[in-house]
């Protein structure tokens, strides 16, 4: 593609961007990289409609880009249009069948649609091409314990702890499953960590009360994190029940006491 004078010149900061990835002194061609960098900028600042210009100027100098063709698909997703950001991850898919997060994006597209067994297939796929994804790990996790498949789940999420151990969501759902299949001790440890990674984590502070709870064991704390949680996210039903239970409890025992 050719460019006018008056482009060439709002091209050439670009290319300095560019170059900036290599260190001083490097000398760059502007090209599809430049534009796709370029675009990317753009995204992070929310201006998607100039990053999805970028994106096409450079899929204009080099047509069957993957990494533009995903942003640019990218860029349609958060904006709601799911139509066109599938035309174009499934564009990227003809190129290459196993770029893991083209395959990563069309379960999240199935997903948004309420497609759970579509996207289970996807993220499966993904996970078969690269197990090392925190992204595709976590959905996948999420999408099988809905499902009811916890055990499939927590091995997923072993898979994401593998990349971020320091994952506060992964503890998070750990423990979310723990309590569901009435392992207080295993939840309760989940959940102690996550909160240790974020102090404000409500599902995890309400969690942890009630698996001390379930365990009869340091109701008192139990009391202080189920409160906490409730004054996190006043409007939580589950929250409620869970500070009621465990007010009942200590009530309980105070009563049996005496």
């Amino acid at each position: 593609r050719s460019f006018s004078r008056t482009q060439t010149f709002a091209n050439a900061p670009k290319a300095i961007d560019h170059a900036a990835f290599f260190g001083p002194d490097t000398l760059i061609h502007f090209d599809a990289t430049t534009l796709n960098i370029s675009g990317d900028r753009f995204y992070q600042m929310g201006k998607f409609d100039l990053a999805i210009q970028e994106y096409q100027k450079g899929l204009e100098l080099k047509p069957k880009d993957i990494n533009l063709i995903n942003s640019l698909g990218v860029c349609y997703g958060v904006m709601g249009e799911l139509d066109k950001a599938r035309q174009q991850f499934e564009s990227a898919m003809k190129i290459n069948a196993n770029e893991v997060m083209v395959v990563y994006n069309l379960g999240l597209l199935s997903q948004i649609n309420s497609d759970t067994d579509k996207a289970i297939v996807y993220l499966r796929k993904a996970h078969g091409i690269n197990d090392r994804v925190f992204e595709v790990e976590v959905l996948l996790a999420r999408l099988l314990k809905q499902k009811n498949q916890p055990d499939a789940a927590l091995k997923h999420l072993d898979a994401a702890a593998g990349v971020n151990p320091e994952s506060a969501q992964v503890a998070r759902m750990k423990g979310e499953i723990f309590l569901e299949k009435k392992h207080p001790q295993d939840a309760a440890r989940q959940f102690n960590l996550a909160i240790k990674r974020n102090p404000s984590d409500a599902v995890s502070l309400s969690g942890y009360a009630k698996s001390l709870a379930m365990q009869n064991k340091n109701l008192n704390i139990a009391l202080s994190f189920a409160r906490n949680s409730l004054a996190l996210d006043p409007g939580n039903s589950t929250f409620k029940k869970r500070l009621a239970a465990i007010v009942d409890k200590i009530e309980n025992s105070s009563a049996e006491e005496q």
